[in-house]
């Protein structure tokens, strides 16, 4: 098994104690939740927990100009 980059987009929140497996591209915006194990790719612009990681909602522009107003 050759090893694989893990690529992570922008603005992308990674809890503590995650795992990533080697492959796994994690696009922009999103957010992996603490003790995740992310298996398979994550789109942008949206919230995975679990093990292994599952998709929980995506985030919509405007919730993110909110929290940014915050």
């Amino acid at each position: 098994m050759l090893p694989a980059p893990i690529v992570v987009g922008r603005n992308v929140w990674i809890g503590s104690n995650s795992t990533i497996l080697q492959g796994v591209t994690i696009g922009d915006n999103s957010i992996i939740a603490a003790g995740s194990v992310v298996t398979k790719d994550v789109p942008a612009n949206a919230i995975v927990a679990g093990v292994p990681a599952r998709f929980i909602r995506s985030i919509s522009p405007e919730e993110e100009k909110q929290q940014k107003q915050a």
